[in-house]
């Protein structure tokens, strides 16, 4: 086994944020009685984007982001909302959403055997326990580090180091962090020296100077990796 210790992100790689976004943001404009368009999304998407990266770098927090994106929106829009009351109704149906991914159980419940699993995710600490707890996933894990509870964002060092201090016998030869995110996941690993595996989509091509040490398209490749 090359593999002890698998470290998961949550959305996109365990959890399918990206269809949990889409549908909690309709209903989010739906209450607040404003028209949804697909470029009404994208736009909040390009937003939305732009302040997470900001909140890696440790330029905005998490509170920042999650409580003055939707203003920012409206204003694009020339409408003034309150962002933090916005932020609240698409919170309540953003806990909700336990869209997995494929074979999500099917892969933790094999590892689990002979491995230990950790979770490590950026985002608020109530919306990826309700979103584990909900799916079920929960249970294949040893610890939950989330960037809310951690005080710091991956890819910072901060927050790896936090993960290395907390976990009983971590040795990072033998640890393996699993993600979507290479300016999150891949990098994070890269800088806390952890071998890293890349979760890409069909049709997402790595362009960057993040290089992951392995690249799979679904979970069930991870076999052949630890």
């Amino acid at each position: 086994m090359k593999y002890e210790i698998l470290l998961f992100d949550i959305d996109n790689t365990l959890l399918d944020f990206d269809a949990n976004e889409a549908e909690s943001f309709k209903n989010t404009m739906r209450d607040k009685k404003i028209e949804y368009s697909e470029s009404l999304f994208e736009t909040y998407k390009k937003i939305n984007h732009g302040m997470w990266k900001l909140a890696e770098l440790g330029d905005m927090t998490i509170d920042e982001v999650v409580n003055t994106r939707f203003a920012k929106l409206m204003d694009v829009y020339n409408k003034k909302v309150d962002g933090v009351d916005f932020e609240n109704t698409y919170r309540s149906y953003l806990n909700k959403g336990i869209q997995e991914m494929p074979y999500v159980h099917e892969v933790l419940s094999k590892l689990k055997k002979d491995h230990r699993l950790y979770v490590i995710t950026n985002g608020t600490a109530e919306t990826q326990k309700h979103r584990m707890k909900g799916s079920g996933i929960d249970k294949y894990f040893e610890k939950v580090f989330i960037s809310e509870e951690v005080g710091a964002n991956k890819p910072s060092k901060v927050f790896f180091d936090f993960v290395k201090n907390n976990i009983e016998g971590f040795d990072a030869s033998k640890a393996l962090v699993i993600g979507d995110s290479l300016t999150a996941d891949i990098k994070g690993g890269n800088l806390a020296g952890i071998d890293t595996c890349w979760i890409c989509k069909e049709n997402h091509v790595n362009d960057s100077d993040i290089k992951p040490t392995y690249s799979v398209h679904s979970l069930k490749e991870i076999f052949e990796i630890v």
